[in-house]
């Protein structure tokens, strides 16, 4: 089984995966024509979006576009129009380690303090808000080829261990400054407060067809049959279906997104904050030559209950502004939290 990669170019301080080897080669490697038609038959292959258009008219026309090119870097630009126009704003090409894309119609709305926050709190974070309720923060992670999904796991579970204890009543999830990376170790670090020994999500293609199965079964977390990063949990058990809250904003992307549909449709559950960027699709890496390769989306997400997000998730409860990383008990949203968790023990 192939595991998807979940991968954004869009944000700063957001990548998840190399996506092909990069080396060093010539462009008397293949012809320009040929390239462009490798990069093409590739698409009308794989992309997720691929239906949407008329092949040959539209290698035609690139056909046409490149038609005096001499050289790789001639046709480069042509790839930002190629993604835009199977409406792939999550994919890219990426040549000689610069990233060509086309950027959608919509741009981040700007928080400066989650902002700062993405850049400041890189590691996971967890505290008491009150004796009833525990927070953990979750940020982004680099784990570019899967060699760290273990020790993330890890990592986030330790953090639920250490404010974990039979007084708290709800939990709150923080997901406002993770721009994505490697989704596998975040909801399997979070897979006691998530679900327990139940299905959480799964992808499918354009035309509804399962492309993997997300699964928790005795804190582990599954994709299919494969066991995708493994730590064991040893602290206070934690209730079935305790109230949750989780936060999002405009900075949570990709991977981010992923690990919050995993909550979506759980019980004693809501989704709180901002409309999140949008960068919710599987996406797959296909080498071009040595020095260059294609990262297409190939797939959509869906939630236990089989809904599926193909774009931004919408909070049950928006909450603009008001966020304070440096004091929590001062942040809007924490706030809006706390006084949802209260009601709901």
């Amino acid at each position: 089984m192939t595991i998807k990669i979940i991968t954004n170019y869009a944000l700063p301080f957001l990548l998840c995966c190399v996506l092909c080897n990069t080396l060093t080669a010539q462009n008397n490697a293949d012809s320009v024509r040929v390239y462009l038609d490798k990069s093409l038959d590739i698409i009308a292959k794989n992309a997720l979006n691929r239906d949407k258009i008329n092949w040959v008219d539209f290698r035609k026309e690139l056909h046409d576009k490149s038609a005096q090119s001499k050289n790789y870097e001639d046709i480069l630009p042509l790839y930002p129009y190629i993604f835009e126009a199977i409406d792939d704003h999550h994919g890219a090409l990426l040549y000689n380690n610069k990233t060509y894309k086309w950027d959608g119609t919509e741009s981040i709305i700007p928080n400066k303090a989650v902002e700062k926050a993405v850049a400041r709190y890189t590691n996971v974070t967890s505290v008491l808000i009150s004796k009833n309720i525990a927070y953990i923060r979750v940020p982004g992670n680099n784990d570019f080829n899967t060699s760290k999904m273990d020790s993330i796991t890890r990592d986030i579970k330790k953090a639920i261990s250490q404010v974990s204890s039979k007084s708290v009543k709800g939990w709150i999830i923080d997901l406002r400054n993770n721009t994505g990376g490697n989704m596998y170790p975040m909801i399997a670090g979070l897979s006691d407060l998530i679900g327990q020994d139940e299905k959480v999500g799964g992808f499918i293609t354009s035309d509804g067809k399962p492309d993997g199965v997300w699964s928790i079964k005795n804190g582990t977390f599954f994709v299919d049959s494969t066991k995708v990063a493994i730590a064991d949990y040893d602290g206070f058990p934690i209730p079935k279906n305790i109230p949750l809250v989780v936060l999002v904003s405009s900075y949570t992307a990709s991977s981010g997104e992923m690990t919050a549909i995993a909550t979506k449709g759980r019980k004693n559950s809501i989704l709180l904050g901002e409309n999140t960027a949008g960068y919710t699709t599987a996406n797959q890496g296909f080498e071009l030559n040595s020095n260059s390769g294609l990262n297409l989306a190939i797939a959509y997400p869906i939630d236990r209950n089989g809904v599926r997000y193909s774009y931004k998730l919408v909070p049950d409860t928006l909450i603009v502004g008001g966020d304070n990383f440096e004091d929590l008990k001062k942040d809007s949203k924490i706030k809006a939290a706390v006084h949802w968790l209260k009601n709901n023990f």
